[in-house]
């Protein structure tokens, strides 16, 4: 087992490693870009330029979409573990999601039923897709929809994640992310205000959905884990700044089972699982630990997320991971200001281990040089026993 792998463990079993892991989510182009000194490829270059678009989003139109290929999405997935690398990180999130399909160059959709924006920056990279409806709009919709595609995907994903555990599990502590959590994947294809109606109104219909995904979910879980991986990340964005999203009595009847069974499933397969929800969570932290969740992150600070009343709520059941502000910390701030930011961090979460520094999110302005930053006062800051 590598020091970063024993590291990484140890705090997500609430032991104290030798020091404070690092970690992040490489899910940028133009992040991973950076670090590594590379240009986005030519084909995202194209899509970037308005002048070449237009022949490109008649080719899209002539034949009905245009995939992002297997081999170009694992291409991304080796991408952020190259960085993460050369960045010096202890773990890292990386992403392979074969599901998304151009429909022209400024729009996209998965297979699950949703329809994105697509934005590039001036040198082509591609930020992340921006959600902007759902394409179920009800039971017949749904049972017409098309899932021989999503039903391929964990084939998909053990040979991705196989391919890159087989290089990188001595060089990272891998967290495999593959698919939207159940609640995304019910309320987003169908629209918040259609997927409200159906829970008063079609629950039958609803339940079979959340079933579905459930089940299919599993089935991805399984996948990663053959393929090596010792983590996942389970994302399910549940709260708005001001507070969850559904009544915190709603979402155990409607997901509840589906969490503890996904989880009970990585954990069955000896994998750890980290919750990922955006927004203030506060109240939901203590059912993710009754869930069964090893971690959560991001703890988002700009959401109201306090980090040593999250240690005193639940950090002696789940490891604390993230609540690096990436508004103006990982942004524009100073040295000083970064590394007293990952002193407090460390203060507030660190004691009797069970704490990873990392950032709360990912977003294409965040500054290379302030991440380096935040791995300098990892070292500085974080050894074991703790003095601050």
């Amino acid at each position: 087992m590598s020091a970063k792998h024993e590291r990484v463990l140890a705090a997500l079993e609430l032991r104290e490693p030798d020091r404070v892991p690092t970690f992040d989510i490489m899910l940028e182009f133009v992040t991973n870009n950076t670090i590594l000194g590379k240009k986005p490829g030519p084909t995202l270059r194209l899509m970037a330029n308005e002048r070449a678009a237009k022949p490109l989003d008649w080719f899209f139109a002539h034949v009905q979409s245009f995939s992002l290929l297997d081999r170009d999405t694992e291409q991304y997935l080796h991408l952020g573990a190259q960085a993460a690398e050369k960045m010096g990180y202890d773990a890292a999130w990386l992403t392979f999601f074969p599901i998304l399909r151009f429909r022209d160059t400024r729009t996209m959709l998965d297979t699950y039923g949703r329809l994105y924006d697509v934005v590039f920056d001036q040198q082509g990279n591609m930020f992340n897709p921006i959600y902007r409806e759902g394409l179920i709009i009800g039971p017949d919709a749904w049972r017409a929809w098309d899932k021989k595609p999503l039903l391929r995907l964990p084939a998909k994903i053990n040979g991705a994640f196989s391919r890159l555990y087989k290089e990188y599990r001595e060089k990272l502590f891998i967290f495999g992310f593959c698919s939207y959590g159940i609640f995304e994947s019910a309320w987003q294809p169908l629209g918040f205000e259609r997927f409200a109606v159906a829970t008063r109104r079609e629950r039958k219909f609803l339940d079979g959905m959340i079933r579905f995904h459930t089940d299919l979910y599993c089935v991805l879980v399984e996948a990663m884990a053959d393929a090596g991986l010792p983590a996942m990340v389970y994302t399910d964005d549940l709260g708005y700044k001001s507070g969850p999203m559904l009544n915190p009595r709603l979402i155990e009847e409607l997901f509840g089972d589906s969490y503890r069974r996904i989880v009970e499933t990585a954990h069955s397969q000896g994998m750890k699982i980290i919750m990922h929800s955006c927004g203030n969570v506060t109240s939901l932290l203590e059912w993710f630990a009754d869930c069964g969740f090893d971690g959560v992150h991001p703890l988002e600070p700009t959401a109201g997320m306090d980090l040593a009343t999250a240690k005193k709520m639940v950090g002696d059941r789940m490891c604390l991971i993230g609540n690096l502000d990436v508004t103006h910390i990982l942004v524009d701030a100073a040295k000083e200001e970064v590394f007293e930011a990952v002193r407090q961090a460390i203060h507030d979460a660190g004691h009797g281990g069970g704490y990873i520094l990392a950032p709360d999110h990912n977003h294409p302005g965040i500054s290379v040089e302030r991440l380096r930053w935040m791995v300098e006062a990892a070292e500085e800051y974080g050894r074991y026993p703790l003095d601050i």
